[in-house]
């Protein structure tokens, strides 16, 4: 009986652990409130992304990726928002939200990059476009050869 309820409450404790701390969150959605909201197109002209066949698509991926995973005003963060220092990722997404955004980059892409990604060698919102792009265009190019 006693045992059950450890568990249960060890259970409980690991939740709030690994989920989105959720007060965070709204703060950093408040400190985005005074930039102006861009539509997708204006947010996607933000990026200096090398021009790919696959722009478009990428953004609207990452996109999508900040707003369902982090819950995150997406219109308002800029390519030279930190992932760490001012949008808090680890800790506004779960905890696994690495392997999400991979597992999501393979279905959208069909590109596995599980084993390439680390994401504390990506500083910007700006560097983690960069990268699904070499991604995507290295993956093309192999295709091609």
């Amino acid at each position: 009986m006693w045992q059950t309820a450890i568990n249960l409450f060890r259970s409980l404790w690991t939740y709030r652990e690994l989920s989105p701390d959720l007060g965070l969150r709204r703060r950093v959605n408040l400190r985005l409130r005074s930039r102006p909201r861009l539509g997708f197109e204006e947010w996607a002209g933000t990026f200096n992304l090398p021009p790919s066949g696959h722009n478009q698509r990428l953004l609207r991926f990452i996109y999508t990726q900040l707003q369902r995973g982090a819950g995150l005003d997406v219109g308002r963060i800029r390519p030279s928002d930190r992932l760490i220092d001012d949008l808090h990722l680890p800790l506004v997404c779960w905890f696994d939200w690495p392997s999400q955004l991979c597992d999501a980059f393979f279905t959208t892409f069909q590109r596995d990059i599980l084993e390439e990604f680390d994401e504390s060698l990506l500083d910007t919102v700006g560097d983690l476009a960069w990268f699904l792009n070499q991604k995507l265009q290295s993956m093309d190019s192999l295709s091609s050869a």
